[in-house]
């Protein structure tokens, strides 16, 4: 009995070290899978982030892979780019603005993904030209399009029926007008929602439209700066009138990206501009929504414009897991799923297949604008294609510092656009 009680338990301690033997082989072989770090820009709509991250962790299980997910502010990506750019220590898949790629690919850091691309195409479906083309260089595609944000005019269509208009302007002669109309700074509503604040991208976009709209631009069409024209001028003198003829609120001018959203819902302006944000902050609010009309921008005597917002995905060539993250982006890719994604965010996302466009979700007087924007899009760099060096002025917000330092600080339109020139030159060299 003895003998049978030791062979027991020096069985029992076998089969316990043999197994601590496997769990730790076990641990190992975790330990070893790949570890796909994913870094995406955190989208307004919160069901957008949530159905984002299940669809990473889904691919990671399907695949056998571990997964960071870091969903992050745009305005926070630039630290994190420069920390992981200076260390070397890089995301596999990367969420970047398309003015980012511009910059990153002239610095040699970003992967041709123009093959991926052409794909993913053969295989769900044709991209919009318009989203390639904005992340297009020397022939080459690299990143992603994943999606676009159209802007449109946001009006209060009972204080415009008031004041005797019955349809949102179509010209920007016809905004002032309206404008005017509807102004009444004694009980602090005014009929221009356009601000200039330090960091304001908004501003950024929307006076280009302008500028488009009146025939001038930043660019020629040889990608030369082309900056002090006529044109310019009057869609530069047309925006300064619009502030010193009180038709903004006292505030505008230090708007940052939220001011025009919270002016337009406390009902302090009957007039905006922005992305599909406004509509979705809305849905807590029925009756101003009922009040609320969407249309598209403006137009000049130059046409109608809108500068157009290309969100992309893309991949560090220095990336320690290229293979795994172009799979993921053609997961990312699969039509049922992107469908349903976008149509969580719309209006504010806009789809990136053609064939998305005639979805029925946007047959509706609050969507259907944003998607008809997409048709006037002109990219920075316009009158030519997108540069990086387009990129770079808007990064370094000169439109808002031009207009801040002419109705903040009184200096004459002729010096600011002589600042203007001189720094948008040395950003260039």
């Amino acid at each position: 009995m003895k003998k049978s009680r030791v062979f027991i338990v020096a069985l029992l301690m076998f089969v316990t070290l043999g197994a601590g033997i496997l769990s730790a082989q076990g641990q190992a072989e975790s330990a070893k899978k790949p570890v796909l770090t994913v870094w995406m820009k955190k989208q307004f709509v919160e069901n957008q982030n949530v159905e984002f991250e299940k669809r990473v962790r889904e691919f990671a299980k399907n695949n056998d892979v571990d997964v960071v997910v870091e969903l992050i502010a745009y305005e926070d990506f630039f630290p994190k780019w420069t920390a992981a750019i200076q260390s070397n220590v890089l995301p596999d898949l990367c969420y970047f603005g398309y003015q980012e790629v511009g910059q990153f690919y002239q610095q040699g850091l970003l992967m041709d993904v123009t093959d991926v691309l052409k794909k993913v195409e053969g295989k769900y479906g044709k991209i919009y030209q318009s989203s390639k083309d904005a992340v297009t260089f020397d022939g080459k595609t690299y990143a992603f399009p994943v999606w676009g944000e159209g802007t449109g005019l946001y009006y209060r269509k009972d204080l415009l029926s008031a004041a005797g208009y019955q349809a949102p302007p179509k010209t920007w002669t016809e905004f002032k007008e309206i404008a005017k109309a509807v102004t009444n700074s004694s009980k602090g509503v005014y009929g221009a929602g356009l601000g200039y604040g330090a960091g304001n991208s908004d501003a950024e976009f929307l006076t280009r439209s302008m500028m488009f709209a009146f025939g001038g631009s930043i660019f020629d069409a040889n990608k030369n700066l082309a900056f002090d024209t006529p044109e310019n001028r009057a869609a530069f003198n047309y925006i300064i009138s619009l502030f010193r003829e009180g038709l903004t609120p006292p505030t505008a001018i230090g708007w940052n990206d939220g001011g025009n959203n919270s002016a337009y819902i406390s009902g302090q302006v009957a007039m905006t501009f922005n992305t599909g944000s406004i509509v979705n902050a809305l849905g807590s609010n029925p009756d101003l929504k009922a009040k609320t009309g969407v249309a598209l921008l403006p137009g000049g005597p130059a046409g109608q414009y809108t500068v157009g917002i290309a969100n992309n995905m893309g991949i560090f060539k220095n990336a320690t897991n290229k293979d795994l993250a172009i799979a993921l982006m053609e997961y990312l890719y699969e039509p049922t799923w992107y469908a349903k994604w976008i149509e969580a965010g719309a209006p504010l996302g806009l789809p990136v297949y053609e064939a998305l466009a005639s979805s029925s979700i946007w047959d509706n007087e609050y969507f259907r604008p944003f998607m008809d924007s997409m048709k006037t899009f002109k990219y920075l760099g316009y009158k030519g294609d997108y540069t990086p060096n387009a990129g770079k002025i808007y990064n370094m917000r000169l439109i808002n510092t031009m207009f801040e330092s002419i109705i903040a600080a009184n200096v004459p339109l002729d010096q600011a656009i002589k600042t203007f020139v001189e720094e948008a030159k040395q950003l260039i060299e």
